[in-house]
C-alpha cells in the first residue's frame, strides 16, 4: 500500500515537472519572439534613418555617391562611348546612428542609372539596406532620382544664344511699317478723332 502511494506520488511529480518544463519552453519562445520582433523593428527604424542619409548624399552629390554620379554623367556625355544608358552599383556601410562607417553594421547597395535628356542628365537610384548579421533580410528599399541640368553656357553658347527681345522688336517694327500692327487700336483712334471733330 505504501509502495503504491509512493509510485503515485512519483508519477504526479513527473507530470507536474513535465507541465512546468512545457510552460517554461512556451514562455521562452514567446519572450524570444518578442525580443526578435523588437530587434527587427529597431533595425528597420535605423535602416530608415540610413536611407534618409543616403538620399541626402544622393541629392547633394557627396562622397562616393557624388563620385559615382559624376562618372555616370561623364560616360553618358562622352560622344565616343557606346553605352547609351550607363549604370553602376556602389556599396556603402553605416553605423547604428546612421553615419557612414567602413565597419558599419548596415550595408547599402545603391544601383544608379543615368539617362541623357535634352538639356541635362537624369540619374535614378535604387537602394537596398540590410544588416550585416542577416544579409538575407531586406530592411528597407527606396527609389530616388535627381536631375542635373547642363550649364547655361553649354546649353546656350554665345554664338547660339537667341536674343528674343531683339527678335520681338524687329518683328514689331516690320509690322508697323506694313501698317498691320494693332489694327483695332488704329480704328479706335480714328473713331476718337471723328468724335472730337463732330463735337
Amino acid at each position: 500500500m505504501k509502495a503504491r502511494k509512493n509510485r503515485a506520488f512519483f508519477v504526479e511529480t513527473l507530470i507536474i515537472t513535465f507541465l512546468l518544463l512545457l510552460m517554461l519552453t512556451i514562455l521562452v519562445r514567446i519572450f524570444g519572439a518578442a525580443a526578435q520582433k523588437s530587434r527587427y523593428a529597431e533595425r528597420r527604424t535605423q535602416a530608415a534613418q540610413v536611407a534618409q542619409n543616403v538620399v541626402a548624399m544622393f541629392e547633394a552629390g557627396e562622397g562616393a555617391v557624388g563620385e559615382a554620379q559624376q562618372e555616370l554623367i561623364d560616360t553618358a556625355n562622352d560622344e565616343y562611348s557606346e553605352i547609351e544608358t550607363p549604370q553602376t552599383t556602389i556599396t556603402l556601410h553605416f553605423d547604428e546612428m546612421g553615419n557612414p562607417a567602413d565597419d558599419g553594421v548596415y550595408q547599402v547597395t545603391l544601383f544608379m542609372t543615368c539617362e541623357v535628356r535634352a538639356v541635362g542628365n537624369m540619374i535614378t537610384g535604387n537602394m537596398d539596406i540590410v544588416h550585416v548579421d542577416q544579409p538575407e533580410e531586406n530592411l528597407a528599399q527606396l527609389d530616388t532620382a535627381i536631375y542635373f541640368p547642363d550649364d547655361v553656357d553649354a546649353v546656350l553658347s554665345t554664338d547660339e544664344a537667341i536674343d528674343f527681345e531683339s527678335i520681338a522688336r524687329t518683328e514689331t517694327e516690320a509690322m508697323t511699317e506694313e501698317g498691320s500692327v494693332f489694327p483695332a487700336q488704329e480704328e479706335q483712334t480714328a473713331d476718337s478723332d471723328q468724335t472730337e471733330a463732330a463735337s
